[in-house]
């Protein structure tokens, strides 16, 4: 039954998805669970987990800011059933996007829900279980646009060879400025993790963890027109991934790296991201670690982007900041600057002290 849920999961992760809109997305995505998949919800060793997600790019095309920005917590259920091997955990997110010369504004809370279940072990020489997610979410998100920004054809004026605002584009009538809808996203999350029987605190000695997995956002296609009258379908995004750790040996050092594939309607996005981490006091509550990594993001047809990233981690608190440095033919235009990532992380750790906490996933 494990092995047949494995090879489905893996299936299905690699089905090549045939989707005119772009969702929000981050460089450093493996520290943005609630924008990869409704599968992440709970997934992480601790009892209570926030992040803050900022992003801004193309600060020499436009004169109005891309700027995104995230929100989202999560945190685990008690076990009241102490022969049941898993664990519900809840979480809410909210998403703001802002872009281009309309200031299109893109923005979403949502509510999230997830059950995690115990497969078992695999392996003899070490304590590695397995673990499978299942998550949903349900939100509310909202699209509006600036009218007065915008040149309309008819407004072209042949005498100055430029727009005229001041002509009346019509489309005061016929256009709305906003429109609300609901959402609705799932996601799965396969996890192989080290763990230690004896672990009652979180001390970084079994630090590998791999997850497999896929959100699927938008699976009521939502009517995004802003044309009366009109349907326009908000195209499901598929996002498949995997990310794992793994520590060296006994050295204080671990490797990770991040994939992640992004199908929306005829969008195409695909990133990597590979780094290290040396940990100069593994000490529980006073744990601090310093992180090194880049990444690369690109399409079918050429490269974007290269983004170099720091990260420092002290006790329950994890911050990064990444730099897209753009390689694209836009080149031309943003003279190879992108934008700042900045990520923010807490986690609320606890004693292991019975099924609920065991293993601390």
């Amino acid at each position: 039954m494990r092995k047949k849920l494995l090879i489905w999961l893996l299936a299905f992760w690699g089905i090549p998805i045939f989707l005119v809109a772009q969702d929000i997305h981050y460089s450093q995505f493996g520290y943005s669970p609630a924008t990869t998949s409704p599968g992440l919800t709970g997934v992480f060793r601790g009892k209570f987990r926030a992040i803050a997600n900022a992003r801004t790019q193309w600060h020499s095309v436009s004169s109005v800011d891309y700027t995104t920005f995230s929100a989202s917590a999560d945190i685990k259920l008690p076990n009241r059933d102490r022969s049941r091997n898993g664990f519900w955990a809840l979480g809410g997110n909210f998403n703001y996007d802002q872009a281009g010369t309309s200031v299109l504004q893109n923005s979403n809370l949502n509510l999230a829900a997830s059950y995690t279940q115990t497969l078992g072990k695999i392996g003899r020489e070490k304590e590695r279980y397995m673990f499978l997610t299942a998550g949903v979410q349900q939100g509310i998100a909202r699209r509006e646009f600036r009218f007065r920004d915008l040149i309309f054809p008819v407004q072209y004026d042949p005498s100055t060879g430029n727009g005229n605002t001041g002509i009346d584009h019509g489309e005061d009538g016929l256009l709305r400025n906003s429109n609300t809808f609901g959402d609705f996203s799932a996601g799965l999350n396969f996890r192989i993790q080290d763990f230690s029987s004896c672990e009652i605190v979180n001390d970084l000695r079994e630090r590998f963890w791999i997850d497999i997995g896929v959100g699927v956002f938008h699976l009521n296609r939502p009517n995004q027109a802003f044309e009366e009258g009109r349907e326009e379908e908000l195209p499901m995004r598929f996002s498949p991934y995997i990310m794992w750790n793994k520590e060296v040996a006994d050295l204080p050092l671990d490797f990770f790296g991040h994939l992640n594939f992004q199908f929306q309607g005829p969008y195409r996005e695909y990133l990597t991201h590979f780094g290290g981490r040396i940990y100069f006091d593994r000490v529980p509550g006073k744990q601090f670690a310093l992180e090194l990594s880049s990444g690369y993001r690109f399409n079918p047809d050429l490269g974007d982007t290269v983004y170099p990233a720091i990260g420092i981690q002290y006790g329950n608190v994890f911050a990064s900041v990444a730099y897209d440095l753009n390689i694209s033919d836009f080149e031309v235009a943003t003279r190879n600057r992108g934008g700042f990532e900045l990520i923010f992380r807490y986690t609320l750790n606890t004693v292991c002290l019975d099924k609920y906490f065991c293993p601390l996933l």
